[in-house]
């Protein structure tokens, strides 16, 4: 699995090399507007997941562009990042392309401004003396589902698109780790690729993983959001907070071990072998090969809401233009 990683690491560096040339991220000190604080809401607690973010700190991307940025993990059970930003706690946030969707059928006044994970991280993931490599293995198996947002949504439209019969098989509700999995409760679990297959190697045994994207399922992850009113009122703030986002993305994934050590520095119980498989994994999800770090399609957008609306999550369609808007990544990547 290892080497596995290390070779998709080492294939995407090489295509990062080809897609930073003509897009590479200029910051500027902007010593022409006084410095702003501004608090940005993550999704979940700190971990390399958010390791662009935390590079834009430390390596003064977010000083540079006049914010004074503060990064708040996810601490309260019920509450969202979209809520921090709605409420005016965090004036950025980090979410999923699900729980945007379904804040925008409410009304709610966000849109995103860029994309991280443009392949979702959503997996399925076995035992390697398991045999089980696929998902019509799971028939007659246990299958241990993280419940709620984009884990289950992607696991169900899976079994769907693949015309899987799941009544041939037990699933069972389950936490965000590899107990079950590592306890014998579960044949199979799901998660992030990025993430617990690799306490399953940490607990000395081989792991075969099932991405969803595999199957032709997937939406949009690590969403950057704002609110409307932010769009509208400081667009020169909006445009700042991401170009100094991407460029630290663009930093952590060219330079690996720093970015790890970094990201140690806002999760210093976990270990540096664990964030830094977390950081490898993500690098083919976020660089898919054809796009620059953060740019956003109709047609992925259109994907997950399909998606939803399939699975019943989104009582109707709404308008794709309003969930996202790309004029800040246009004026970074294309003027």
């Amino acid at each position: 699995m290892k080497k596995v990683v290390l070779l998709s690491l080492l294939a995407f560096i090489a295509v990062a090399a080809f897609i930073f040339t003509p897009y590479t991220i200029q910051s500027k000190k902007n010593l022409a507007r006084p410095t702003e604080k501004i608090n940005v809401a993550l999704k979940w607690l700190h971990q390399a997941q958010f390791a662009g973010n935390y590079v834009a700190v430390e390596k003064g991307f977010y000083r540079d562009e006049a914010l004074d940025v503060n990064l708040l993990p996810f601490v309260i059970k019920g509450q969202s990042s979209i809520d921090l930003v709605v409420s005016g706690k965090a004036q950025y946030g980090i979410t999923g392309a699900d729980e945007l969707i379904l804040a925008r059928a409410k009304g709610v006044p966000v849109r995103a401004i860029a994309v991280i994970y443009k392949t979702n991280p959503v997996t399925a993931y076995s035992l390697k003396k398991s045999g089980i490599t696929k998902p019509q293995d799971f028939i007659g198996k246990t299958v241990g589902i993280q419940m709620g947002q984009n884990v289950e949504y992607l696991y169900l439209a899976m079994m769907k698109k693949l015309n899987i019969d799941r009544s041939k098989i037990k699933e069972i509700p389950i936490g965000h780790d590899a107990t079950e999995l590592l306890n014998g409760t579960s044949d199979v679990s799901t998660g992030y690729i990025i993430n617990e297959p690799h306490m399953v190697l940490e607990a000395g045994q081989k792991v075969n993983t099932i991405l969803a994207s595999d199957y032709g399922v997937n939406m949009y992850a690590d969403i950057v959001i704002t609110s409307e009113e932010t769009i509208a009122s400081k667009p020169e703030q909006v445009l700042s907070f991401l170009k100094a986002t991407l460029k630290g993305w663009q930093y952590a994934i060219e330079n690996i071990d720093e970015a790890v050590d970094i990201t140690l520095k806002y999760a210093p119980k976990s270990s540096a072998s664990h964030e830094k498989y977390m950081l490898e994994s993500s690098v083919p999800l976020i660089l898919t090969g054809r796009l620059p770090i953060g740019m956003m399609e109709k047609e992925k957008w259109e994907q997950a809401q399909k998606i939803l609306l399939e699975q019943n999550i989104l009582d109707k369609p709404i308008q794709i233009k309003d969930i996202y808007d790309l004029q800040f990544l246009e004026a970074i990547y294309l003027k």
